[in-house]
């Protein structure tokens, strides 16, 4: 396959999926999760390369940064409400930063002493771009923590509602929030599909997380070291 092939392989894979989906509501039958397990059996039963597939959809990773300046969209038409609740919004996306960066350093250094690859968890919990940046600056393995990340978002997404039930939170602007703080950019996603409000807050803590999860990170990475 060429480059063009595998850019549009991807492309039509996905939207196939989305399309094929869609009536499931279900966190479970995400079509993002579905397209990684269906290219990875690709991968696997099939002589393509990986090497060529992603140098081929190389300009897709790219995207994910303007995809993340668009979710401002949602936040600004909710700007009254977050701005009502500001200091309890930011109180709660330093603590949750501060619990996720904690929580999974924390567990890695139970089954592992390799600092490049506990560097590569730290910052589990916010979106790529941002992760793999903190990531190169800290010394962790930029390719391993964009696979981290999406697995984290996915997982996030996937119990959110589960737990939402759980706890019985019913709050839309809590359950933006926690999606935000927990699921990074995949949660914010999939709380735009669940209400304007819910999008808003977890844009927000998308955005609030990831800065004070790079604020965090380096005296983490100092922690990690000197252990």
């Amino acid at each position: 396959m060429n480059l063009i092939s595998y850019s549009l392989l991807t492309i039509v894979l996905f939207l196939g999926l989305k399309k094929l989906l869609e009536p499931f509501k279900h966190p479970l039958f995400n079509p993002l999760l579905w397209s990684i397990v269906l290219l990875i059996a690709l991968f696997a039963g099939s002589p393509l390369q990986f090497s060529s597939y992603q140098q081929a959809t190389h300009w897709l990773i790219w995207l994910l940064e303007p995809a993340v300046v668009a979710l401002a969209v949602p936040l600004f038409n909710q700007i009254q409400h977050i701005k009502s609740q500001l200091w309890p919004v930011v109180i709660c996306c330093f603590f949750g930063s501060l619990l996720a960066i904690s929580s999974g350093v924390s567990i890695a250094l139970l089954f592992t002493h390799d600092k490049a690859l506990v560097l590569s968890i730290l910052p589990k919990s916010v979106t790529s771009p941002i992760a793999m940046e903190i990531t190169e600056q800290t010394g962790g393995i930029a390719p391993l923590v964009a696979g981290i990340v999406i697995v984290v978002g996915i997982i996030g997404t996937v119990i959110s509602s589960s737990l939402f039930k759980l706890f019985k939170i019913d709050n839309a602007q809590a359950q933006g929030l926690a999606m935000g703080t927990g699921a990074h950019a995949i949660g914010t996603a999939a709380a735009i599909n669940q209400g304007e409000q819910q999008g808003a807050f977890s844009s927000v803590a998308l955005v609030l997380c990831g800065i004070f999860t790079a604020l965090l990170a380096p005296f983490f990475s100092w922690l990690i070291n000197i252990l």
